[in-house]
């Protein structure tokens, strides 16, 4: 799907300055809004304008974006330099690990198989906010980015919990109900390499699970598992037969007795 430059869906030159780029945003958000606008589309433009508005309003992305240009056209550079570039407090999902059998000959000459798994994805409706209304980027509480993170501790472990920003965010969204994920099944078609071992593990960026806006998915490892090979059934007819001429041959042998 290609997308149209993010200059162009703002409506502002390549050279506008931060409070332009926000102006332009808050005045298309508040035409746009779902909760405003009628049209069948509103949905889907003011997705695109807040996708736009999240990248031009940052020095570090915009940097980028202009760089490497629009997103969409097969050109993945933005999206791979956005990553090497991200904060080290980034939230990133969980990872999904699967299990796949495969054959014998299938591990040794390698192969493609159609693998279902369930996932927790970035809602749609609310891009991972929580709500379809927009956070504050002056709001002191969640600093602009709509969502409350408190890590608490239980036992060993750190447990991460994510909800809509209290101070500037309004209703919860209807689709996700304020979570910012939803749970969906996935299908991919897996490549499997020739001569895996049993055990393997194979690791599919970016497919794992979700936690909302401003993080990163996980990761899908897939774990390989390789069955016996079956025996070879003209031996066991022969290991049978020669069982069989043994048996009549001592039971010969004891009657002649």
């Amino acid at each position: 799907m290609v997308k149209r430059d993010y200059y162009e869906i703002l409506g502002v030159p390549r050279d506008a300055d931060d409070e332009t780029i926000r102006s332009a945003f808050h005045a298309l958000a508040r035409d746009w809004h779902p909760d405003v606008a009628a049209g069948p589309d509103s949905e889907a433009r003011f997705r695109e304008l807040a996708e736009a508005y999240s990248v031009l309003s940052k020095r570090e992305s915009r940097v980028l974006y202009d760089r490497y240009g629009y997103r969409g056209r097969g050109n993945n550079g933005l999206d791979e330099a956005l990553w090497e570039t991200r904060p080290p407090d980034v939230v990133r999902g969980e990872n999904i690990n699967t299990d796949l059998e495969v054959r014998s000959f299938e591990a040794a000459e390698g192969t493609r198989r159609v693998i279902t798994f369930h996932a927790t994805a970035r809602c749609t409706a609310c891009m991972g906010r929580g709500s379809l209304s927009l956070a504050d980027p002056e709001c002191e509480y969640c600093l602009g980015t709509g969502r409350k993170r408190t890590l608490s501790k239980l036992d060993a472990a750190h447990v991460l919990e994510v909800e809509a920003c209290p101070a500037c965010i309004g209703e919860p969204c209807p689709r996700c109900g304020g979570r910012g994920t939803v749970e969906e099944e996935r299908k991919l078609r897996l490549r499997i390499p020739p001569g895996v071992d049993d055990g393997t593990q194979l690791r599919v960026s970016g497919d794992g699970n979700d936690a909302g806006a401003g993080s990163v998915p996980g990761d899908l490892v897939v774990r390989v598992r390789v069955l016996p090979a079956p025996k070879d059934p003209r031996a066991v007819r022969y290991i049978a037969f020669v069982l069989l001429v043994i048996a009549i041959a001592a039971l010969a042998l004891y009657v002649v007795r």
